[in-house]
């Protein structure tokens, strides 16, 4: 009889073999106390509904492969301006079909605007880069309104495929909470970083295998152009499925990190507040004329906001017993990244100013209003008396930003292509497809004019 068994040899069993030890669960008697304390047990676990509907998930990973990657197989070049956004609907498609499986409607309107994003990255892949536009205006002065429209248009496509992966992992989060009533939004950011760090191992395994192989393949001396077309199909197959086998890995072992991430943010909490002041000192001492007129510092500026913004989430998500020491560095964060904040949106309004909007800007000053939001809500509520406790009062905040953050992504992959895409015309592209731009000029003409950005 399985009550037979010691404590420890029961839960050694439960964690080897799950299903196994649910079998012999159903068939055992039910009156020891033991068995009572394991029936709450499997009963809270609910590992046959964790495991449902992964293998459907596998196969939709594997028909978006078919139908979004198909096309370049043939190229033989593994180009990350296509591959990186088409291959995160490959990587998040699997786990929002999964979370998501009951919502249907949900999954149909993820399809649609997968197939969308798709079809306009495919329908501009060929447009004039931006230097050939800028050498053809300075050659042709006819050109510059046109040029401006295919720029803009440009700037929209590309801003398109780098908010869609922000999307999916958006809806994908959407699709959890739904399916999980006892879970909130920043409760799920517990959860990605958790299958975010074992993704993280899982390519590193991969990379030890990509790097034996090579060495198989020259071994073998098979040629240069089949190793360069292997190489691309376990890049891609590797790249975009290794969320999927992280996930995976996860939803076997969905505890295995919750003890070490809150070590992990009570060491960079207090290091990244020091990062923070001496990054403002040095950027600030520069003045603001430099900060506005360098588009890679106000880029900085913006990580800077978003690694802030990171810290708070994790630390709501994970650390509830933080000491109190803890929380005053929290504040300071926070309160030297609204200084960063308004900082960087004086710069970029400057840049508004002498420039015009262009797509990139705007999308920059609405972050920025976004994270300024978020941060100054965050300080309101930890100095507003309330009955709740401060941790609460952060998650509650950190809920309503996560949704603003996947509105404002919906916005530019959707609407920005509509909005600059559609005012492109036909004589536009023909114009910049007919000028002839020498090779050898490509590199000087990167230098292009602030005002274009």
């Amino acid at each position: 009889m399985m009550w037979n068994r010691t404590p420890e040899d029961l839960e050694s069993w439960y964690r080897k073999d799950a299903s196994g030890f649910r079998t012999a669960f159903e068939s055992a008697p039910k009156e020891a106390p033991v068995a009572r304390t394991w029936a709450a047990r499997l009963a809270a676990d609910a590992l046959p509904d964790r495991s449902n509907g992964f293998p459907f998930a596998i196969a939709v990973s594997l028909g978006i492969a078919a139908v979004f990657l198909a096309p370049y197989w043939g190229s033989g070049d593994l180009d990350p301006e296509w591959a990186v956004p088409l291959m995160a609907t490959l990587a998040f498609g699997p786990l929002l079909a999964y979370h998501g499986r009951r919502d249907v409607r949900l999954l149909i309107g993820a399809g649609v605007a997968a197939v969308a994003v798709a079809l306009a990255w495919w329908g501009w892949e060929a447009w004039p880069s931006q230097w050939r536009v800028q050498h053809a205006v300075e050659v042709d002065s006819g050109l510059e309104a046109a040029g401006e429209r295919v720029n803009l248009a440009v700037q929209a496509r590309d801003l398109m495929m780098i908010h869609w992966p922000l999307l999916l992992a958006g809806l994908t989060g959407w699709a959890f909470v739904r399916a999980r009533r006892d879970e909130q939004r920043v409760d799920f950011v517990r959860h990605a970083v958790q299958v975010a760090i074992l993704t993280g191992l899982v390519l590193a395994a991969g990379g030890v295998l990509l790097g034996l192989t090579n060495l198989l393949m020259e071994s073998a001396n098979v040629g240069s152009w089949l190793v360069e077309q292997i190489n691309i199909h376990l890049a891609v197959w590797g790249l975009s499925g290794a969320l999927v086998f992280g996930h995976a890995v996860w939803l076997r072992h969905p505890q295995a990190l919750e003890r070490i991430l809150p070590t992990l943010a009570r060491i960079f909490i207090p290091l990244f507040v020091l990062v923070e002041a001496g990054f403002l000192v040095a950027h600030l001492t520069d003045g603001f004329a430099a900060l506005s007129s360098d588009r890679e510092q106000l880029f900085v500026f913006n990580v800077l906001l978003a690694a802030v913004i990171g810290l708070v989430l994790l630390h709501s998500a994970f650390d509830e017993g933080a000491p109190r020491w803890l929380h005053g560095l929290m504040v300071a964060l926070v309160v030297l990244g609204v200084l960063a904040d308004l900082v960087g949106i004086a710069a970029i309004a400057s840049r508004l100013g002498e420039w015009g909007v262009t797509p990139n800007r705007l999308t920059v000053l609405i972050g920025n209003l976004i994270f300024l939001g978020t941060l100054v809500a965050l300080l309101r509520q930890w100095f507003r008396p309330s009955a709740a406790s401060p941790f609460e009062r952060t998650r509650n905040v950190l809920n309503r930003a996560l949704a603003v953050f996947v509105v404002w992504s919906a916005v530019v992959t959707v609407v920005f292509p509509l909005v600059y895409g559609l005012r492109v015309r036909a004589a536009d592209l023909e114009a910049f497809a007919l000028d002839e731009v020498p090779a050898f000029e490509a590199e000087e003409s990167v230098i292009v004019d602030e005002g274009s950005r």
